[in-house]
């Protein structure tokens, strides 16, 4: 986890940070699938970016 995922985790199930943060820590299936997904989706759009910008675009650059 990384700073800032309870408090998107709680947007995320429409809860405060702190009840989103008990909610994980009991293991609440709901909770425990977003933050998943949540992970998933960020380590995703890491890789995306990295992998767009280490690749050449064939575009011409606009300033």
């Amino acid at each position: 986890m990384r700073y800032g995922d309870y408090a998107t985790l709680s947007r995320m199930l429409e809860i405060n940070p702190e009840a989103a943060k008990m909610r994980l820590l009991r293991g609440d299936a709901k909770a425990m699938e977003a933050m998943q997904l949540l992970i998933e989706s960020r380590e995703k759009l890491i890789k995306d970016y990295i992998d767009r910008k280490e690749t050449p675009s064939l575009e011409p650059h606009h300033r």
